[in-house]
């Protein structure tokens, strides 16, 4: 049944409360050592960044309700609160095992008397929020069925601050502002029927216009009304504050409540919910993105960093040797000492760390108070507080090296190995629950290697295990594209080799490969908006767990051939005529260098699978060519790096030669950028 009314306060005393905890196990070995919002960002704690956030959005008093290592959390909060004129509390619930029973503890509680914000300890943003709650408070003026307004960030699909494995769906009103249908949706589904959106036909009934949005990041910053954590209380099955929460009151019958979105686009806001996106958000911070949240605005009392030209951050007290190299997009905290001939790149190192000579990191992520010695490598990996590596020592790319771990000198760490000092029944960091295993850590180090558990019970992840893999720093998603590969081979096979089963199987593919004809035919027919075709296009890549590479493998022949090579100007079907009309949906499958040069040889591959006769696809890839260019689908070093390149120069005699129909395109590409140079050459010598 419903909630009671609440009785609202009528002094708005801004509160908010932040859920300390993940309920996850992402960041494990770390995390069973220290709390996941007290993990160094940028040698920041990650709370920092949500106390910062909420202090420019003019919050007067924080709630933050914490659960694993709640003395940490409490004694960071204690320091922290000294310095700032927010009313800091922390609550403190031992048996919380979900967002639900955090939010049901909330109300039990009664603290919170009016409307509030609801943020998560890992929340990374720059934005202000007095729009959304004055919108918020409008709203629930006028409707007090209104209880929450989520703030969503537009993305594009490929956005560095989007997670690889999650994602969400979600059906929105614009007239309204309100969110009819949510949905979450992970990068791979075991079922068909995982891979289907399933919506009441109702709500075209109040709602005629609705979007179905993929290209909103959650930010998981929400304005809750005092009624949500009783509506926690009053269904004990909601545990996830969307697929539970949202969801249930979005089906509901009976409850009677609304929710609302906020929609930004021109700020910066981000969960730090995956150890993938630590590195992408990390990066975002040193490339400045987060502005004012840089490292030389110095959020912690004592930190001094001074900003340097090539996106380098160095606090003063930093020694560093003359032969060492230092090269763009790397912070260096206070007392670390770097000797001779090390280099470092895309990197964090933290405070009071020694780096020996002749080591190279590269894309990594160093805490506090790591020794590295001599002829060391290390690899996009995170190395906490207090590690050691001996010398000669390779930390292999996606490795998390926990606290106070050793490994031993001329030991490899394997590529995502997971090191911890304690014990496979120990959870706590007491000395009498290390253990070493010398095959892992080599014979004069300390540690063993983690195992994670199997089942997620907080996040459903055993769908597919495959979801937790993509969410892992540097984690290369080819590997599963190979692995699915191999499975549809052998599949394939099988089949070639005769069967007398009748059960019918589909081929993913070739499934795809219909869906999406079917899709552009209608378009093509219809004459669709690009972006409507756009989106139905993302929607069939998202439910078929396909990539980029996979919709431009079918979308651009499926634009070709709706070409006539005899078809008369006007007609619609000329080359000109059908790209300027289809090109734009082809660019938007297209979006960074990597995707340019692979957009160029399926163009080159498509006309001469179209048109077998060099006279005839030579008609269709010339012009094709010219238009990725002047639209800037592809850009000049895109067209260089696939026309030089060794793969240009296989496939089919009418591949090969297409390639050498591009020939004068190139030379004149290359011309222009020689006078490019040449007249930079001559102003340098007049400013001389």
């Amino acid at each position: 049944m419903p909630p009671k009314e609440r009785v609202e306060s009528s002094e708005q005393v801004l509160q908010a409360v932040i859920l300390a905890d993940s309920f996850d196990e992402r960041f494990q070995p770390i995390t069973l050592e220290t709390a996941r919002c007290l993990l160094p960002l940028c040698n920041v704690p990650l709370i920092s960044y949500t106390f910062e956030f909420l202090a420019v959005a003019g919050v007067q008093e924080i709630f933050v309700f914490c659960c694993s290592h709640s003395d940490k959390v409490k004694a960071f909060v204690k320091q922290y609160g000294k310095s700032s004129n927010m009313k800091i509390h922390t609550i403190v619930s031992q048996e919380c095992m979900s967002v639900g029973d955090a939010m049901r503890e909330l109300d039990a509680k009664q603290l919170i008397d009016t409307d509030f914000i609801l943020v998560t300890g890992d929340v990374v943003s720059n934005m202000k929020l007095d729009k959304v709650l004055e919108e918020h408070r409008a709203r629930r003026q006028a409707d007090k069925s209104a209880i929450m307004t989520m703030v969503l960030k537009k993305a594009s699909p490929q956005h560095r601050s989007r997670a690889v494995g999650d994602g969400s769906l979600f059906v929105l009103d614009q007239s309204s502002k309100e969110c009819l249908h949510y949905q979450p949706v992970k990068a791979f589904k075991s079922t068909r029927q995982d891979r289907r959106m399933t919506m009441g036909m109702e709500i075209f009934d109040k709602h005629p216009e609705v979007q179905i949005r993929n290209d909103l990041i959650d930010c998981q910053v929400d304005i809750c009304s005092v009624e949500v954590p009783a509506l926690f209380t009053e269904n004990f099955d909601y545990q996830d504050i969307r697929a539970d929460f949202v969801h249930g009151i979005l089906t509901s019958d009976l409850l009677g409540k609304t929710i609302h979105f906020h929609e930004v686009s021109d700020v910066y806001a981000a969960r730090v919910r995956s150890t993938q996106m630590y590195d992408a958000i990390s990066k975002d911070i040193i490339s400045r993105w987060t502005f004012p949240m840089v490292p030389d605005s110095n959020l912690q009392p004592d930190d001094c960093y001074e900003f340097r030209r090539g996106l380098v951050y160095k606090e003063r007290s930093v020694v560093l040797s003359r032969t060492c190299v230092v090269e763009e997009k790397v912070v260096i905290g206070a007392n670390t000492q770097i000797a001779e001939n090390s280099v470092l790149s895309n990197c964090v190192i933290g405070k009071n760390c020694i780096i020996g000579a002749n080591v190279k990191i590269d894309n990594a992520y160093i805490w506090d108070n790591v020794t590295i010695k001599d002829n060391c490598v290390v690899q996009h990996s995170i190395i906490a507080n207090g590690a050691v590596l001996e010398q000669e020592v390779t930390i292999s790319k996606g490795c998390l090296i926990s606290f106070n771990v050793i490994v031993g000198a001329n030991t490899t760490v394997p590529a995502y190995s997971r090191l911890t000092t304690l014990a496979e029944d120990e959870d706590d960091d007491s000395d009498a629950t290390l253990i070493s295993d010398p095959a892992v850590v080599g014979a004069t180090g300390r540690g063993r290697s983690f195992k994670e558990a199997e089942v997620s019970d907080s996040e459903d992840e055993e769908v597919d295990p495959k979801n937790k893999l993509v969410n892992r720093l540097a984690f290369d998603l080819s590997i599963l594209e190979l692995e699915h590969q191999a499975l549809n081979d052998s599949a394939s096979d099988f089949e070639s080799e005769g069967s007398d089963s009748e059960v019918d199987t589909v081929n993913p593919a070739e499934e795809l490969d219909r869906e999406i004809a079917q899709t552009l035919e209608r378009a093509f027919k219809e004459g669709h908006d690009i972006d409507i075709a756009a989106l139905e296009l993302n929607t069939l890549r998202m439910a078929s767990n396909s990539n980029f590479h996979e919709m431009r493998k079918r979308i651009i022949p499926g634009v070709l051939r709706n070409i006539d090579l005899t078809a008369k100007v006007g007609s619609g079907n000329t080359v000109k005529e059908v790209l300027a009309r289809w090109g734009p949906l082809i660019g938007k499958m297209i979006h960074d260098e990597a995707d340019q040069v692979d957009g160029l040889f399926i163009l080159q591959r498509a006309c001469a699978g179209l048109h077998g006769d060099i006279s005839q696809a030579q008609k269709l890839f010339a012009p094709a060519l010219r238009y990725f260019y002047d639209v800037d689908i592809t850009e000049e070093d895109s067209i260089l790096g696939w026309y030089h390149s060794e793969k240009s120069r296989q496939g089919t005699e009418t591949e090969r030669k297409l390639r050498d129909v591009a020939t004068p395109m190139i030379e004149f590409l290359e011309q222009s950028s020689e006078d490019d140079e040449d007249d930079e050459d001559d102003e340098d010598d007049e400013d001389e």
